[in-house]
C-alpha cells in the first residue's frame, strides 16, 4: 500500500513538473518571437523613415537607456514640404537638393550615417504642424528642413517657438517675418524672403526700363503678397507711380476674365507682371500668349518663382525678353554651379533650378556646421552660433552669410529669358551684391520692421498714399533724402 502510494505520489510529481516545464517553454518561445519581430519592425521603420524615436530615453531592463542601445551614432535630418498636389515640386526639389549634397559625402558624417526623413505636407498647414510633431517625436531627428511654402512658413515660425529644443531651417519657404518679427532664435534660412529677392527689380523697372504704372496679377496669399511689397518698395522710392493690383485665387487655370480686364487697361498702363508660381503661372503664360497679349503691352514681368526653371520648360520661347529677380541664376558660370547642374543632371535627368538649390545649400550649411561642432546637434543654441558665423564661398549661387536674426545675405540678379539652343534659358543682366532681407533698409532694421507685415492690400497701390505711410514709420528726414537722391544712392 505504501508502495503504491509513493508511485501515485510520484506520478502525480511527475505530471506538475510537467506541465510547468512545457508552461516555462511556452513562455520562453513567445518572449523570442517578440524580441524577433521587434527587430524586425525596427529595421523596417529605418528603412522606410517610420517610426524610429532614437532619442527616446527610458531605461530598459539593464539599465540601459533606448538611444544607447539603438542610436548607433546616427544622424537624422528630417525634411518637411508638399511631395503632392499642385505645390509638390516645392518640396520635392528641396529632397532632391538635400540627396545631392549628401551624395557628396556619402550619406555620412565622420563614419556616423545621416538617415534622411521625408514628410509629405500636402501644402496644409494642420498636416504641416503634425508632421512637423512627427519628425521630432516619433523619428526623434536633430535637425529638420522645411517647409517650402508661404503659408507653411507662417506655420512654422509659431511651431518652433514653442519647440526652441531643435533647429529648423526653412527649405524654400520666403514669407520674411520668419527671420524679422516672428523671428525665434533656433530658425535660420539659408534662402530668401519674399522682398529680399526683389527690392531692387523694382528700382531695375523704374531706373532701367522707365516704367511708372504697371499692373500686377498674382495668387492670393502670403508669398505674393510678401513679393508686391518688396517690389513695390524698390517701385515707389525710385520715381514708379502706381502698382494697380489683381489678385486671383490659387489653382486659377483659366485667365480669360482677368486678361481681358488688363486688355481694357492697356492705354493707361507701360506693363504687366505675374506674381505666383506653379500650375497658375504656366496658365497665365498660355492665356497671354493665345489672346494675343503683347500686342497690348510689350513687356511682361516676372516675380520671383515665375521665371524659374520648372515653369521656362513648360511654355513657349515665345517669352523671351521677360525680366525678373532671385537669388540663383542657372547661367552663373562658376566652377560651383558648373559642377552643381552637372551632378544634379546626371542624378535625376533634369535641369536643376532654385528649389533644388535652396535644399543643396541647406544641408550643405549643416554638415559645414556640423564639421565645427564636432557632429553635436543638441545644443541648440551652439548650433545656431555655429551656423551664423559661417562664411559660404562655395554655393552655386556665390556666396553668402549670416545676418544676426538668421537670414541670408546674398546676391541678387536681375534676369533676362533668352533662347538658348531652342529653349528658354536666364541671363543675368544685373548683380546687386551682399543684399540682406532688409535691402537698402540697413542702418533702418528697427523702423522698417515697426511697419505692418506684408499683406494683401499693404504696401498700397499707389505711391501717394505709399509714401504717406512711409512718412509714419520712417519720417520725413528719410523721404526728402530719397528726394534729394532721386531715389535709393548705388
Amino acid at each position: 500500500m505504501m508502495l503504491n502510494e509513493g508511485v501515485r505520489n510520484l506520478s502525480q510529481s511527475f505530471k506538475c513538473c510537467s506541465i510547468l516545464f512545457m508552461f516555462i517553454l511556452v513562455i520562453a518561445f513567445s518572449v523570442g518571437c517578440s524580441s524577433e519581430t521587434g527587430t524586425n519592425e525596427s529595421s523596417s521603420a529605418n528603412e522606410t523613415g517610420a517610426p524610429n524615436d532614437h532619442h527616446a530615453e527610458q531605461n530598459d531592463e539593464n539599465g540601459e537607456t533606448a538611444e544607447e542601445s539603438t542610436d548607433n551614432g546616427e544622424i537624422h535630418i528630417g525634411v518637411v514640404g508638399p511631395m503632392t498636389g499642385g505645390f509638390a515640386v516645392y518640396g520635392e526639389n528641396v529632397v532632391r537638393g538635400v540627396e545631392l549634397a549628401l551624395d557628396e559625402v556619402d550619406h555620412q558624417f565622420d563614419g556616423r550615417e545621416i538617415v534622411l526623413h521625408a514628410e509629405d505636407s500636402q501644402a496644409d498647414v494642420e498636416q504641416l504642424v503634425t508632421k512637423l510633431d512627427s519628425l521630432k517625436q516619433r523619428d526623434g531627428v536633430d535637425v529638420i528642413i522645411g517647409p517650402s511654402t508661404g503659408d507653411e512658413g507662417e506655420a512654422a515660425v509659431q511651431w518652433a517657438q514653442n519647440n526652441q529644443d531643435i533647429l529648423i531651417m526653412p527649405g524654400y519657404s520666403a514669407p520674411e517675418d520668419l527671420t524679422m518679427r516672428e523671428q525665434t532664435p533656433n530658425l535660420i534660412r539659408a534662402g530668401w524672403t519674399d522682398s529680399q529677392t526683389i527690392f531692387h527689380f523694382g528700382q531695375f523697372v523704374t531706373d532701367e526700363l522707365g516704367y511708372e504704372k504697371i499692373i500686377m496679377v498674382g495668387q492670393d496669399y502670403a508669398f505674393p503678397w510678401g513679393q508686391a511689397a518688396g517690389f513695390k518698395r524698390g517701385f515707389y522710392e525710385n520715381g514708379g507711380k502706381e502698382v494697380y493690383t489683381i489678385w486671383h485665387p490659387t489653382d486659377t487655370l483659366d485667365f480669360s476674365s482677368i486678361l481681358g480686364e488688363i486688355q481694357g487697361l492697356a492705354d493707361e498702363y507701360d506693363a504687366v507682371m505675374y506674381n505666383g508660381g506653379g500650375a497658375d503661372a504656366i496658365a497665365f503664360y498660355n492665356g497671354w500668349e493665345q489672346y494675343g497679349m503683347d500686342q497690348h503691352y510689350p513687356q511682361l514681368l516676372a516675380g520671383t518663382n515665375v521665371a524659374d526653371v520648372p515653369i521656362l520648360s513648360e511654355i513657349s520661347t515665345h517669352f523671351e525678353g521677360v525680366y525678373s529677380s532671385m537669388h540663383y541664376s542657372e547661367d552663373l558660370d562658376h566652377e560651383e554651379n558648373i559642377k552643381f547642374r552637372e551632378s544634379y543632371r546626371e542624378k535625376y535627368g533634369e535641369e536643376a533650378d532654385a528649389i533644388v538649390l535652396q535644399g543643396y545649400d541647406t544641408m550643405k550649411v549643416i554638415l559645414q556646421a556640423l564639421e565645427q561642432t564636432g557632429g553635436e546637434t543638441s545644443d541648440v543654441e551652439q548650433l545656431r552660433e555655429t551656423i551664423l558665423s559661417l562664411e559660404i564661398n562655395d554655393s552655386p549661387r556665390g556666396p553668402f552669410h549670416f545676418d544676426e536674426y538668421g537670414q541670408a545675405v546674398q546676391n541678387i540678379y536681375i534676369k533676362e529669358t533668352k533662347v538658348v539652343d531652342g529653349q528658354l534659358q536666364n541671363e543675368v543682366v544685373k548683380t546687386y551684391e551682399a543684399v540682406s532681407q532688409f535691402g537698402p533698409y540697413e542702418g533702418w532694421e528697427e523702423e522698417y520692421m515697426s511697419q505692418p507685415p506684408n499683406a494683401r492690400d499693404f504696401p498700397a497701390d499707389t505711391a501717394e498714399e505709399y509714401f504717406e505711410h512711409l512718412a509714419e514709420y520712417f519720417g520725413q528726414d528719410y523721404i526728402d533724402e530719397l528726394e534729394a537722391n532721386g531715389g535709393w544712392a548705388e
